[in-house]
């Protein structure tokens, strides 16, 4: 996965959940990103502080960030594909990838894909 996020064109990266079960992809892919619904475990403690970089997001941001026109690549898990489909729709979700029961979309239709 993550070398198929360091291939694609940029854009950011979202992870579905907790820090933990993608920390790799943001390791391996060299990438910083947002965490979706990820305010758990020790994440929480300090992220409601002041000054705590602004990386967590809730489904409704979550929404209206997919919907937009800039570029987004969520990983997540494959028993969640329809929870993200009810909030992005199935005509705005394209999978990149799937591997290790994980999955990875962008919210871009790429030329090939037209």
């Amino acid at each position: 996965m993550a070398e198929t996020l360091r291939r694609a064109p940029p854009g950011t990266f979202i992870a579905d959940d907790q820090y933990y079960a993608f920390s790799s992809i943001f390791f391996y892919a060299n990438r910083d990103g947002l965490l979706l619904n990820g305010r758990k475990n020790n994440l929480e403690y300090g992220s409601n502080e002041p000054g705590a970089p602004a990386v967590f997001i809730d489904d409704a941001e979550f929404a209206v960030r997919w919907q937009s026109e800039q570029t987004y690549y969520l990983a997540t898990f494959k028993e969640q594909r329809a929870r993200i489909e009810s909030l992005t729709g199935k005509d705005k979700l394209f999978p990149l990838l799937e591997s290790g029961g994980k999955l990875l979309f962008t919210n871009q239709r790429s030329p090939e894909r037209k």
